[in-house]
């Protein structure tokens, strides 16, 4: 199954976004999401690059690149 992640490269906490669902895509932890961006630090009114990332992964490649070293911010 593929699904959409936001990634913070910084703490390796994630959040997904999005289910693939036939030809679909079904908005998942949307209740979650303010919160998950409210969470991180505004680097870009700092002057820094961002650290949030965005993705779309199959299952196995996502573990393989994230999940391994990472947290879930909300598991669902």
């Amino acid at each position: 199954m593929n699904r959409k992640y936001l990634v913070d490269t910084s703490t390796h906490e994630y959040i997904c976004i999005a289910l693939h669902s036939g030809k679909d895509w079904k908005p998942n932890n949307q209740g979650f999401l303010q919160e998950f961006m409210d969470s991180r630090p505004n680097k870009a009114e700092e002057g820094e690059n961002a650290d949030i990332i965005t993705g779309e992964y199959n299952d196995n490649k996502f573990f393989q690149t994230w999940i391994r070293n990472g947290t879930n911010f909300v598991v669902k």
